[in-house]
């Protein structure tokens, strides 16, 4: 079953933002192991104060999500990220399935 990372920020560093995404695309495997599915740089917050910045990335299943997130190639760039932003949060979700 596919899994979801939801990341929320706001960037408030776009130069070294700039750096972080040349990094985070391969080392999160986008094109082979993760789908991108929002790249959203202006989010409308419903609820809450989240960032404008709202990616949604695919995983087959969990397991595999978790072990590219924890990687050691994913953890050498995202510091970049985190401190290149604020209002950040990380979610992992699974894909929602009707009942038969």
């Amino acid at each position: 079953m596919s899994a979801y990372i939801i990341v929320n920020y706001q960037v408030e560093d776009a130069d070294q933002y700039k750096t972080y995404q040349k990094g985070a695309a391969p080392a999160l495997g986008i094109g082979s192991d993760a789908k991108l599915r929002v790249l959203e740089h202006n989010s409308e917050s419903l609820e809450g104060d989240p960032g404008s910045n709202t990616v949604v990335l695919e995983f087959e299943s969990r397991e595999k999500a978790k072990e590219i997130w924890e990687s050691q190639a994913y953890r050498d760039v995202v510091d970049l990220r985190l401190g290149a932003s604020s209002k950040h949060f990380a979610v992992l979700v699974d894909q929602f399935e009707m009942p038969s």
